[in-house]
């Protein structure tokens, strides 16, 4: 209960439960029978308005995400150069994003003149995915060097080179690190298919996804991140 409280005290905590609970209302407007389209319109309106929350919440996170994205600044620390690189171009894409997004609030809330909105939606949505696709690649590149980590140490554990409870804590740790990774890229992928599902239509299968199905993808996204927050807190407890 106590971790509960604590998670939707924190920013990120309200945002991934917010985040689920729109897509839960998605994916319950996607079941509804045709006969109850009344009810249909009134769950996507819900849906809308909680993603609308986010929106306005993002608004404060251009500062916080520039200081992070200086310090991370060309990954010196990282040691493998592909996930390096991967880094550097994801946070320069993640900044770009949201003064996009900020402008494409304010032609909505008619600040500025509104027939620019939906070329603003577009560029968010190309933006997120182009994000997205970069994690994916880091998750895989990272899977790889975990699981050759992986090998090599049961492979000196098999040949007695190693202390045995040692050699059991890494490998531990290794799997660790490998169902992290794992959950990222299901999560990444997930919403990379409703990313794409919301470009302009002859893009892949943009626009051709059903609601519910839509709902479903980022309830599998949504989940991995409330998880992910909440084991965080777990932890600090």
């Amino acid at each position: 209960m106590n971790t509960a409280v604590q998670l939707l005290e924190t920013y990120r905590g309200r945002d991934k439960v917010i985040r689920t609970c729109g897509y839960i209302v998605q994916l319950i407007a996607g079941l509804l029978p045709a006969e109850h389209q009344a009810w249909q319109d009134v769950l996507v309106g819900t849906a809308s308005n909680l993603s609308g929350s986010r929106v306005v919440l993002r608004l404060c996170d251009d500062l916080p995400m520039l200081a992070y994205n200086l310090g991370y600044g060309l990954g010196g620390h990282e040691k493998d150069q592909f996930i390096r690189c991967v880094d550097v171009v994801k946070n320069m894409v993640d900044q770009m994003y949201g003064p996009i997004e900020h402008v494409m609030w304010a032609t909505e809330r008619q600040l500025l003149p509104s027939v620019f909105t939906p070329k603003l939606k577009e560029w968010c949505t190309k933006i997120w995915a182009i994000s997205l696709t970069l994690n994916i690649l880091r998750s895989l590149r990272a899977l790889i060097i975990l699981r050759l980590k992986k090998q090599r140490l049961e492979r000196r554990q098999q040949l007695g080179e190693d202390d045995r409870a040692d050699s059991k804590e890494s490998l531990n740790s290794l799997r660790l690190q490998e169902f992290n990774v794992t959950l990222t890229l299901v999560g990444s992928a997930a919403d990379l298919v409703n990313a794409i599902n919301w470009m302009p239509p002859g893009f892949l299968w943009a626009g051709k996804n059903p609601l519910a199905f839509t709902g479903l993808m980022g309830i599998i996204s949504s989940s991995i991140g409330l998880y992910r927050v909440y084991a965080t807190k777990i932890k600090q407890a």
